[in-house]
């Protein structure tokens, strides 16, 4: 490498050498300048170019041009691969015969990109310049040098890569903000030591409290977005948008149920900081002591609203029916046949007239089944029935949330103090006049806060059930299709049908439902017993006797 050297890195000489009479010609020097990131006016392109000219004169070379390579690194890029170096030493090496540049890391940043550099040069004919390093190229150690400068610029290279790697480690330790768009409900400040945090936004704070609220009234999501909609609040793609950025798509300023459910899924709504490069890889970032980071003291909502929020999202997930738009009876009535669910079909005769039915469509790996069809009326009339005469003993209850009572955290915070109040006494910063007593004063206001944390009662946050004043027949009354329809979904009441001339249909109520509500459940069973096995009216023997005609059998299938 350093016959390589020797032959490419040439003393800097005057312009014109005098050896006798005749005069050399002029070099033809091209100029170069690179930076890694365009922020740092020490090393900007211009002061570069400016000390790389000042050189050219002084030698009495002529100005080739100048190769500026901007956010590019050497570490990464060879100077072949550079979009301006490179061009000239592919296309354009005719056009100079010495390339000038500020410093020699401006060109390489390894000794591998350095040898091919300058085997290149000597292929070519070039020589190498260093504008402002001031190396005597003509002594064996001023070409020694070259090497050194190029191993030494390399492992600088390798160590800003591992600080930049380390500083972004300490940063998911912190609750600074790392970049990017915000999580919805939230804003970009400045953080009262260094960098930036976050905090909530009082504008689109004011939709995400309109989410919660909405779910905790049981609207579903569907719901909620045509409420933010019609209300005028800006999608997270328009709220963050920022004018002349492209995108690939069109900015909506339609709300979906998909923003809706992420948005009230995520930790981030909370002020948790999360870490991880995909959405599925998402967690809580923790700092040093395991505890979750938390850009703000609270979140958007308290603490038990976020738990209800969480555990009505889970319900609907496990309960995965459509609750907008959805037959009134999907979900509710199933073939007595196969035990699967019945569907709603729509036909019309030659006239015009429209017939509802629920059909059975038969699928692979069913028990076989003859694919029954029941006209919709009569089984509607059948479940409304059933539901007003064995449900009249079955109270409706609401859910409700009790807040747990846990103090741990508080007492890991107050554990954590009086240690460090230790340490820093070990440690002499308490040597001073009254240091003594500022001490002690500190340990026992702290001993105090912990023997109180640890007298406070711990319980478990629960969930209860607590009567509504109504049973499920006074509710099933009131209530449109659609509210009927949750409220046996929620039960998970369902009605099999076998036939419905005559009547042969089995309503079905989960064993657990009784026991919930607290109504005993042998006592639940007789009733139910006694109701079903009671002698017909009259009114109900002539009903049976004469059943409805339109019951016999659907006219199209």
């Amino acid at each position: 490498m350093h016959d390589r050297i020797d032959s490419v890195l040439q003393p800097l000489e005057s312009p014109m050498t005098r050896e006798g009479t005749e005069m050399q010609p002029q070099l033809r020097a091209l100029l170069v300048a690179r930076l890694s990131v365009m922020t740092d006016e020490s090393t900007s392109p211009a002061r570069q170019l400016k000390h790389g000219r000042n050189t050219v004169r002084a030698r009495g070379w002529l100005e080739a041009g100048t190769a500026t390579d901007l956010d590019v690194s050497a570490t990464k890029y060879s100077p072949f691969d550079r979009p301006e170096l490179g061009n000239w030493l592919k296309n354009r090496a005719h056009e100079f015969d010495v390339i000038v540049v500020w410093r020699l890391d401006r060109l390489v940043r390894s000794s591998k990109d350095l040898a091919d550099l300058l085997s290149w040069c000597e292929d070519n004919g070039k020589s190498l310049v260093s504008a402002t390093e001031g190396f005597d190229l003509s002594t064996p150690f001023g070409k020694a040098m070259v090497a050194i400068i190029a191993a030494l610029g390399e492992l600088e290279a390798g160590t800003l890569s591992t600080r930049v790697k380390d500083s972004h480690t300490a940063l998911r330790k912190m609750d600074r903000w790392p970049g990017g768009q915000p999580p919805y409900g939230y804003r970009i400040v400045d953080h009262p030591r260094a960098g930036k945090t976050l905090e909530i936004d009082p504008a689109s704070s004011r939709a995400v409290r309109i989410m919660g609220e909405m779910t905790l009234q049981r609207k579903s999501q569907w719901e909620i977005a045509a409420r933010l909609t019609t209300d005028g609040f800006p999608t997270p793609a328009r709220y963050y948008h920022k004018e002349g950025v492209s995108r690939k798509t069109k900015v909506s300023d339609v709300w979906n149920q998909s923003s809706v459910g992420k948005i009230l899924k995520s930790p981030a709504t909370q002020g948790y900081k999360l870490v991880g490069r995909s959405v599925k890889e998402r967690r809580l970032a923790r700092a040093a002591d395991g505890m979750p980071i938390r850009y703000t003291s609270k979140g958007i909502f308290t603490d038990d609203e976020w738990s209800q929020i969480q555990e009505i999202l889970r319900d609907r997930s496990r309960t995965r029916e459509r609750s907008h738009g959805a037959a009134p009876l999907l979900g509710i009535v199933y073939c007595g046949g196969c035990e699967h669910r019945l569907y709603r079909v729509v036909n019309s005769n030659p006239n015009g007239k429209k017939y509802s039915y629920y059909r059975c469509v038969p699928k692979a790996g069913k028990p076989k089944c003859p694919g029954h069809t029941f006209l919709e009326s009569a089984i509607q009339e059948i479940l409304d029935s059933r539901i007003l005469d064995e449900l009249s003993d079955l109270p409706v209850t609401e859910r409700k949330f009790i807040p747990g009572e846990d103090h741990t955290d508080e007492l890991d915070t107050v554990t954590r103090a009086m240690t460090s109040i230790r340490d820093e006494f070990d440690l002499g910063f308490y040597d001073y006049e009254g240091g003594q007593d500022d001490y002690r004063e500190r340990l026992a206001t702290l001993v105090e806060k912990r023997k109180l944390l640890q007298s406070l009662p711990h319980r478990e946050a629960q969930y209860i059930e607590e009567p509504t004043g109504e049973t499920y027949a006074d509710a099933y009354q009131r209530m449109d299709p659609e509210e009927r329809r949750g409220l046996l979904l929620k039960a998970g009441i369902r009605m099999y049908i076998h036939s419905v001339n005559p009547v042969n249909c089995g309503l079905y109520v989960p064993g657990e439902l009784p026991e919930r509500f607290n109504v005993p459940k042998d006592a639940y069973e007789k009733n139910r017993t006694e109701r079903i096995n009671r002698p017909l009216t009259p009114e109900e023997q002539e009903q049976a006797q004469n059943p409805h005609p339109e019951w016999v059998r659907p006219p199209y299938r």
